[in-house]
């Protein structure tokens, strides 16, 4: 990637989630990245154009960085855990402004739309890799159906923590998705389930 590409998607990243899509006109994002129009265009014939990479670069990059947390996950418990954990840690950096896809989904909310399947793509593949680690936890179709709820708690979570500062929202919300493990387990022995926290459980 060159170095003016990689300024721009950078730029409009930083704009985007700040003040959202319609918001930030290219106009904007030229004169943040200082750049010039044709450059602009060279790499970007359009808006949408630049949204759609904005996206997928930082789906690319989500991605990325929650499988390197995944990967020091000692079970699939754990590496549920991990994912709540993943979110915990990105709801307290600086650079926090709500979840990109989200709020894509609901600026462009038309189906079929590039901007939209990106999100929908975004969204289906979280919730694929959730489902793969719920499998080895519960059977097959509990563990489909849980996954999507999963997701709920993080989309909650994540909206909890933009709207009304609740930094500690994926711990709290991780205590919720344990009890819903137990009880969507095949085991019918009960569980102790800690409503909150991290890395206080048996590991199976």
């Amino acid at each position: 990637m060159s170095n003016k590409r990689k300024q721009i998607i950078e730029t409009a990243t930083r704009l985007f989630g700040c003040y959202g899509y319609h918001a930030v006109g290219i106009d904007w994002v030229i004169a943040e990245a200082r750049v010039t129009k044709t450059t602009m265009y060279r790499h970007f014939p359009s808006k949408v154009a630049l949204i759609a990479e904005v996206l997928r670069q930082r789906q690319r990059e989500f991605a990325d960085s929650l499988e390197e947390a995944l990967a020091k996950a000692e079970s699939p418990l754990h590496g549920l855990e991990k994912v709540f954990e993943w979110h915990q840690d990105w709801f307290n950096t600086q650079t926090f402004t709500g979840c990109m896809f989200a709020h894509a989904a609901a600026e462009f909310p038309s189906k079929g739309t590039p901007i939209q399947e990106i999100a929908v793509e975004q969204k289906g593949g979280l919730t694929q890799r959730i489902e793969r680690l719920l499998v080895q936890l519960v059977p097959a179709d509990r563990a489909k159906t849980l996954a999507p709820i999963m997701i709920m708690l993080l989309d909650g979570a994540t909206l909890s923590v933009q709207v009304a500062g609740q930094r500690e929202a994926a711990r709290e919300a991780w205590g919720a998705a344990r009890a819903l493990i137990a009880m969507y387990s095949a085991d019918p022995r009960p569980q102790a389930v800690s409503p909150v926290g991290f890395m206080d459980y048996d590991t199976p």
